[in-house]
């Protein structure tokens, strides 16, 4: 799991996709040649991916004087995904499936296959 507040200009944060596949997969039916009738499916149940998005830029809201507190303003940290485009992410967004390295990113991975069955 990364720390915002200990990412720099630039760096490299790889989030893990979890997909589901239990109404996109087909079932394959097949008989051997003893008559048996069996069936695989064309895909596992659980799909996982690995996207690579830089870290590029933090919006901060800076009050001056006597302010009430105002929970919208929080810091916005800013990252460039693989299509070019940016998009902002909250310090208190779910970021259970963010990390640091590749290395990590995989381990968890294996960690939800072994979960998941």
């Amino acid at each position: 799991m990364i720390s915002f507040e200990d990412l720099k200009f630039g760096d490299d944060v790889y989030v893990v996709h979890t997909k589901n596949n239990a109404f996109a997969k087909k079932r394959l039916t097949m008989t051997d040649e003893n008559g048996i009738e069996w069936f695989r499916y064309d895909r596992d149940h659980w799909e996982y991916s690995i996207e690579q998005i830089k870290y590029c830029g933090k919006l901060t809201f800076i009050e001056e004087g006597e302010v009430r507190f105002n929970e919208e303003r929080e810091t916005e940290y800013h990252f460039r995904y693989p299509n070019g485009q940016i998009h902002p992410s909250y310090q208190y967004d779910d970021m259970d499936d963010w990390f640091c390295t590749r290395a990590e990113a995989e381990q968890h991975i294996e960690e939800l296959k072994q979960q998941n069955g």
